[in-house]
């Protein structure tokens, strides 16, 4: 279901999202080039309705706040790499608001998670990121399932938690997906490893 845009709405419902033959595209291709940040604000900025919309659901606290900011820059590089390698023009709200939300302060905590949620409502589908499931994700998963949202798994170690905890919702289970095509939104540090696999271009 993508919304407004009817020229792609006849495209098969089950059709997988993404390009084809992934891996060996990942080892020849270094998307997270020097202005990947700055490119990124252009899907904000230019209305392309035939993009289904998708919510970023990864990590955001940490023990450090190094780790913190690591985990704010790693929801816009899964941001980008939606939008690149998926064709999804995705939002992450936890990659921008704690610059002006501090997430240790409960009501700019609540805040901050009450105008995710209502920004993943305005969306097609949730995007599960990274390899564990925070509260905060817990939350945005529990909301998806409510809202028959389409949720994309890329870890297969959270797929079955994933599932579990739609059921858990009264969700459809069904409506859970892993997706092993794009198998960086899995990654913790996904910049780390197409930087990497550069090497080998």
């Amino acid at each position: 279901r993508i919304r407004g845009c009817p020229e792609c709405l006849s495209q098969p419902e089950g059709q997988s999202i993404g390009t084809t033959d992934m891996r060996k595209e990942f080892s020849m291709e270094n998307i997270y080039h020097d202005y990947w940040e700055q490119e990124l604000m252009y899907q904000f900025v230019t209305d392309d309705r035939c993009r289904k919309k998708a919510y970023i659901c990864s990590p955001l606290s940490a023990q450090t706040k190094e780790d913190t900011v690591t985990n704010m820059r790693m929801a816009r590089a899964y941001m980008f790499y939606a939008y690149k390698k998926m064709n999804l023009s995705a939002r992450a709200p936890h990659g921008y608001l704690p610059m002006l939300l501090c997430d240790n302060v409960p009501s700019e905590r609540a805040l901050a998670l009450r105008f995710g949620l209502e920004l993943m409502e305005k969306g097609d589908v949730l995007l599960v990121c990274g390899t564990r499931i925070s509260n905060g994700m817990r939350g945005e998963i529990a909301r998806a399932a409510a809202l028959r949202l389409q949720i994309i798994v890329f870890d297969e170690g959270l797929y079955l938690e994933v599932q579990k905890l739609v059921t858990q919702h009264n969700g459809d289970k069904k409506t859970v997906k892993l997706d092993r095509e794009n198998f960086p939104m899995s990654f913790s540090n996904p910049i780390s490893y197409l930087e990497n696999a550069a090497m080998f271009k």
